[in-house]
């Protein structure tokens, strides 16, 4: 007991995890407590439990354990992770701040404004959900909530060849506002033809566009004036219809266009 109101419970492996969701009602799971301002009526750590604190890295892809704090990922170093995940990563807050917050943590809170949504959902990375007696792998993109009595159990991030990879934070430097918002641009391209095209912008909501992604597949790059004009042009329109309901500052639809302008430059 915390205090009067407050219950912690703890657990020692991924099995016992599973039987306090299953058996304690209103039950919420907490890495690093490094975004909630106070615990919640009844909470469970994961941070210290060893068998969500791996990285296991392939050729193609690295898995993550959720309780993998955000400087252990910060220690594999710049040559071994996608760098817009490791930029992504250092913007986060501060030493102290990402010595203690969990990368499932940041990934649990599911708030846009977070530094590596963006990165995450552009690399296409998928979550892996346990329950005592199955496993479910859900995109990150199409995340919006966690299974009946599971446990999120691992972060797979593909590693691919990128020409052009961009992170930009927009925002205070050490905490969430309303400003705060994250982008991300992705491209590959082969004998100066762009063959693969991502990019995201998290903030107040999370914008992502087929359209843009695939529409300028095979073009010959640099691209001409007309043909940036109008990427411009379809992203600001796409940008409206998905902030149409949202409530935000104008500015960050500004910052975001010229964003998506500094990064086609850096095609050519």
């Amino acid at each position: 007991m915390a205090n009067d109101t407050h219950m912690i419970f703890t657990a020692k492996n991924i099995n016992e995890i599973l039987y306090q969701i299953k058996t304690v009602n209103n039950l919420q799971l907490v890495g690093g407590a490094t975004y909630i301002g106070a615990l919640p009526e009844k909470s469970l750590t994961i941070r210290n439990v060893s068998e969500l604190k791996f990285i296991d890295k392939h050729e193609r892809y690295i898995d993550f354990g959720p309780a993998v704090t955000l400087n252990s990922i910060l220690h594999m170093g710049p040559n071994y992770l996608p760098s817009v995940l490791y930029e992504g990563t250092q913007s986060v807050a501060n030493h102290i701040i990402r010595n203690m917050a969990t990368l499932g943590g940041n990934i649990m809170a599911k708030d846009p404004r977070l530094s590596l949504v963006a990165p995450l959902i552009a690399l296409n990375t998928t979550l892996k959900f346990k329950t005592p007696k199955s496993f479910e792998i859900i995109p990150y993109a199409k995340f919006t909530e966690i299974p009946p009595e599971s446990l999120l159990s691992g972060i797979r991030v593909p590693l691919e060849d990128w020409n052009v990879a961009i992170f930009k934070r927009l925002g205070p430097s050490y905490k969430i506002s309303s400003n705060s918002c994250s982008f991300c641009f992705l491209a590959d391209t082969e004998k100066n033809v762009l063959v693969t095209l991502r990019l995201c912008f998290s903030g107040p909501f999370i914008f992502q566009s087929q359209t843009l992604e695939t529409k300028y597949l095979g073009i010959r790059l640099p691209m001409s004036k007309n043909a940036i004009e109008e990427f411009i042009e379809i992203a600001k329109k796409e940008f409206d219809e998905c902030a149409k309901d949202k409530v935000y500052d104008p500015m960050l639809k500004q910052q975001f266009l010229n964003l998506i302008a500094y990064s086609l430059h850096e095609l050519t």
